[in-house]
């Protein structure tokens, strides 16, 4: 029954592409629609599945092809982590489609579009329950054939940049991480390839530090996947997802990149168990990705890149998380995650689109009025992220930080006050949206001001069951993910190993949370100081002739100079 997970986005991609001009745009979209329902109850099955096995580590593996005599042995891997991606990826499919139903009249790039998203379900399916490494090879090309027609189905664009030499770059990096992992192993099935990493210890020297063969492999290998994530950030780009309507960027970044990026950095984890000095390469660079983008984010008023530097702190969070060995904190914060930065980017786009593709939100303002459903929306994705009682984003929140108090190190001082960094940020800049956007003063264009209305029932439906998971999925896996057996779940699955213990007790880190709540705090006041009130003031001739609140005005407020 597994197999049909997989016949199912093929048998989708398959009648968007041949058979688009011989059914109905209606029957069309109903056959899609009841083919991702089946998808979704399928991957639900599956994870039920394995919850319910009898085995220290819940995992089982359905066989493709097997020739014993010939050395063969071809199968999928399902465990924990591939089942819970799967709900992930295929709820969010089936949820864009009923999205794109309010699209249906552009045919032709609606079309492409549900016919790449097809695709590409089916090249994540494909890549994360692959158990050797040409079935990882070819899903990974898969996954990046699936990127090249999404970022392509707008015709005529121009390609300003020069990116081809860093993606020939990557491509090289992941083809010889896989080659030296067969080299060092003898074998392409994973399963053999973990075994044989405990016979083999070459060490190698880099300012002091000592890796492994295996260490230093699995970092090139992840470092070919930050290389070719680059390309999005680049603009004039084909790639560059600015230019991307909503539903191809929200394919891009949460159906294809986040997933694939968590896979590829928790799949290979068994290699790194046994050394610090590769944990706090991942720890840097976690924290680095985190400082960048939100100084980046601080500044931008832009919607687009909004949502895309908030995903990108987020996946930082994550690399924190795997630096300190926090499995299931990170497991989990993913998952809560992603289905808020879905709901704002959808929202995002759907405010965009009524406002003629405007981007910036100094150019809004009192959308609450004509828009008081996607106000909601975005609250709920909003107060989720900043770990408000009781949204999903709470529970993930509460695991991270209370595992975070337990690592004794004086350096992840440093760690702390990144997290506290964060958390500002994102109450800051949630505030500032929500301020500017629907409750200050109305900066729009009036002509297009008064031509809005509330999105079509599909857009609102699909809105409405991404609150849903947001308000109760982070209740309903709570269990799944803390306390000592949901550490030890975790750890066993990824890197074989017990012996760490967590003893949670979150009344002994009230304090941390009181801190990070008033953090959380300070981030909105300042926000609805800045937006709300000091904006207010700039009526004021006396202030206003004021160089210093000029330019105070200017930088940190959405004041309109012109009027």
């Amino acid at each position: 029954m597994e197999i049909f997970l997989f016949i199912f986005p093929l048998l989708s991609f398959l009648l968007f592409q041949f058979f688009n001009q011989n059914l109905k745009t209606e029957l069309l979209f109903v056959i899609n629609i009841i083919i991702y329902g089946l998808s979704f109850l399928l991957s639900l099955f599956i994870f039920i599945k394995i919850l319910n096995l009898d085995k220290d580590i819940p995992l089982f593996f359905f066989t493709l092809i097997k020739y014993d005599h010939l050395f063969i042995d071809w199968s999928l891997r399902f465990d924990l982590l591939v089942s819970g991606l799967i709900v992930l990826i295929t709820v969010i499919g089936f949820l864009l489609t009923i999205f794109s139903i309010n699209f249906k009249k552009n045919h032709l790039p609606n079309f492409k579009i549900n016919s790449y998203l097809s695709l590409s379900i089916f090249s994540v399916l494909v890549l994360i329950t692959s158990n050797n490494l040409f079935q990882f090879f070819l899903a990974w090309y898969l996954v990046i054939l699936s990127t090249y027609l999404i970022c392509n189905i707008s015709q005529n664009k121009i390609d300003n940049s020069n990116i081809f030499f860093e993606n020939r770059v990557s491509d090289l990096c992941f083809f010889l991480s896989l080659y030296f992992i067969y080299t060092l192993s003898n074998s392409i099935n994973f399963d053999i390839i973990f075994k044989n990493i405990q016979i083999i210890e070459n060490n190698y020297t880099i300012s002091n530090k000592f890796f492994s063969n295996f260490e230093i492999v699995t970092f090139i290998l992840f470092f070919s996947f930050l290389l070719r994530c680059r390309q999005f950030y680049i603009s004039n780009s084909r790639y560059d997802l600015l230019n991307l309507n909503t539903t191809s960027y929200s394919l891009v970044l949460y159906l294809l990149y986040l997933p694939v990026g968590l896979y590829f950095i928790l799949r290979f984890l068994t290699f790194t168990q046994l050394s610090l000095d590769f944990f706090k390469v991942i720890l840097l660079l976690g924290s680095f990705l985190i400082f960048i983008f939100s100084i980046l984010l601080f500044r931008t008023y832009n919607l687009n890149k909004l949502i895309i530097y908030i995903s990108s702190i987020q996946f930082g969070i994550l690399l924190i998380g795997v630096g300190l060995k926090l499995y299931s904190a990170v497991v989990f914060h993913f998952l809560t995650s992603t289905i808020s930065l879905l709901t704002l980017s959808l929202c995002f786009g759907i405010i965009s689109s009524k406002l003629n593709n405007e981007q910036n939100i100094r150019r809004m303002g009192n959308l609450i009025i004509k828009c008081p459903s996607m106000f909601l929306f975005i609250l709920i994705g909003f107060v989720s992220l900043l770990g408000i009682p009781h949204f999903s984003g709470f529970y993930s929140n509460q695991l991270f930080l209370s595992q975070l108090s337990l690592v004794n190190d004086v350096s992840y001082l440093l760690i702390f006050s990144y997290c506290f960094f964060y958390t500002f940020i994102i109450s800051y800049i949630s505030f500032k949206v929500i301020i500017v956007v629907f409750l200050g003063q109305n900066n729009c264009n009036i002509h297009i001001y008064n031509k809005i209305e509330e999105g079509s029932l599909y857009l609102r439906l699909t809105l409405f069951i991404f609150s849903v998971f947001i308000i109760f999925l982070g209740w309903y896996l709570n269990n799944l993910f803390s306390g000592n057996f949901g550490e030890i779940i975790w750890r066993l699955l990824f890197i074989g190993d017990t012996s760490f213990s967590l003893n949670h007790n979150f009344n002994d880190n009230e304090l941390l949370f009181e801190i990070r709540n008033t953090v959380c705090y300070i981030g909105i006041f300042l926000a609805f100081l800045n937006y709300f009130i000091i904006p207010k003031l700039g009526n004021n001739l006396k202030l206003k002739n004021n160089k210093l609140f000029k330019y105070y005005l200017k930088s940190f407020t959405s004041y309109d100079f012109n009027r």
